[in-house]
């Protein structure tokens, strides 16, 4: 008879990150089963539950930012699993997002528009780590690439006291209007990202067109609810806790573990708050609109040259003048992100994937994937399916 693994989930019902990380633990469970999967309603920075001291389980899944938390889930001397990272002190083995590419794929939505200012704004009353990694990635990011990238200064504790809400939204107003125009602003979550969409529309300031704002973790009820709608990074969580669940059957069978995993994000859910091609020479503007529209048509740069009714040599001019890279360029990115989208989102095989995104053959959109993304195409969908 199969063993009925009783697993105790200590993860956040309050968020749609957490809420995610569930539900791909609960799809793991129903193929990999019978599991009995203990489950109550939760808040992030909740305390260990007290129960955990006699509880008679299998093994835990915990998104462990505390060291109340890691000594609890260690006392029991159960196998445990982390989906958080918090507390990296307590050497326990983390399943997590690739917070690097996460940043990149935001970066890479801005700089496909066309932005030459983008920000990063979180407001958190402690530093965090995760925070800390995505802002100091981004503003990497910008400077390699010669864009300006300007950070909201938040006030910590231990330095000068955090904001009150009243005061925090004056402060985040003041910083909003001034910024330039166009700015595309990354918030370190969806939840930050809505408040930003808020303090924007009390500047009477246009979304997109003056500040284009992303969101992540793609939460459905903050980008629903946001006005215009919030665009945001789909950091995968969902594998999170399908992944998270492996190992921890894994551990039942005696097997080794890695002590990281960290899995890349499924890309951008672009919606209105960040729905624009921000260049001000309006020749480039009308050209990326034009390869957006017809990027996985069989196109090349003499035919987004001939649209704007203008030469080749005169097009690539613009191109670098406003935006550092050729319209070649630009025509293989866009490309890129609809091979992305088609293999994170679909089960469409690479031959079709190659024929709706534009590319010639699969041999050449595989090997400019792996030159491009570091990883082969089946690699890609695997650790973002």
């Amino acid at each position: 008879m199969t063993k009925r693994f009783q697993v105790a989930i200590l993860v956040e019902t309050s968020r749609g990150h957490g809420r995610q990380i569930i539900d791909g633990i609960a799809r793991y469970a129903a193929e990999h089963g019978p599991w009995s999967l203990r489950l109550e309603p939760r808040n992030l920075n909740d305390p260990p539950p007290r129960w955990l001291k006699t509880w008679q389980g299998d093994g835990i899944i915990v998104r462990c930012d505390s060291l109340a938390m890691a000594k609890s889930v260690q006392a029991t001397n159960l196998p445990v699993i982390d989906v958080r990272g918090g507390f990296p002190e307590a050497s326990i083995p983390l399943v997590g997002v690739d917070n690097d590419a996460i940043t990149d794929s935001a970066f890479a939505h801005f700089q496909e528009r066309g932005f030459r200012h983008i920000a990063w704004c979180d407001f958190f009353k402690r530093k965090r780590r995760w925070i800390q990694q995505r802002q100091v990635r981004l503003v990497e990011r910008a400077q390699e690439a010669g864009i300006s990238c300007r950070v909201f200064p938040a006030a910590r504790d231990g330095g000068k006291r955090a904001s009150r809400p009243q005061q925090l939204t004056q402060e985040l107003m003041r910083w909003l209007d001034q910024l330039p125009r166009p700015t595309g602003i990354l918030a370190s979550d969806d939840e930050q990202a809505h408040l930003i969409l808020d303090a924007a529309q009390q500047l009477q300031l246009r979304v997109p067109d003056d500040v284009a704002v992303l969101g992540i973790d793609n939460d459905e009820v903050f980008c629903r609810v946001s006005n215009p709608p919030l665009s945001s990074v789909d950091v995968n969580a969902v594998a999170v806790g399908q992944t998270a669940a492996e190992m921890l059957h894994q551990r039942f069978q005696g097997r080794t573990v890695p002590e990281k995993t960290l899995l890349p994000p499924r890309g951008v859910v672009t919606r209105q708050s960040s729905e624009i091609v921000a260049v001000e020479d309006p020749e480039v503007a009308a050209a990326l609109h034009f390869i957006r529209e017809n990027a996985c048509q069989p196109i090349q740069a003499s035919h987004v040259a001939e649209f704007l009714s203008i030469s080749r040599s005169t097009l690539d001019r613009y191109f670098l003048a406003a935006l550092g890279h050729s319209a070649t360029e630009a025509i293989m990115r866009t490309r890129l992100a609809q091979v992305k989208s088609d293999l994170a989102n679909t089960d469409l095989p690479l031959t079709s994937i190659a024929t709706r995104s534009g590319f010639a053959s699969v041999q050449h959109l595989a090997n400019l994937f792996r030159e491009r993304v570091g990883v082969t195409p089946g690699h890609y969908r695997k650790e973002t399916r």
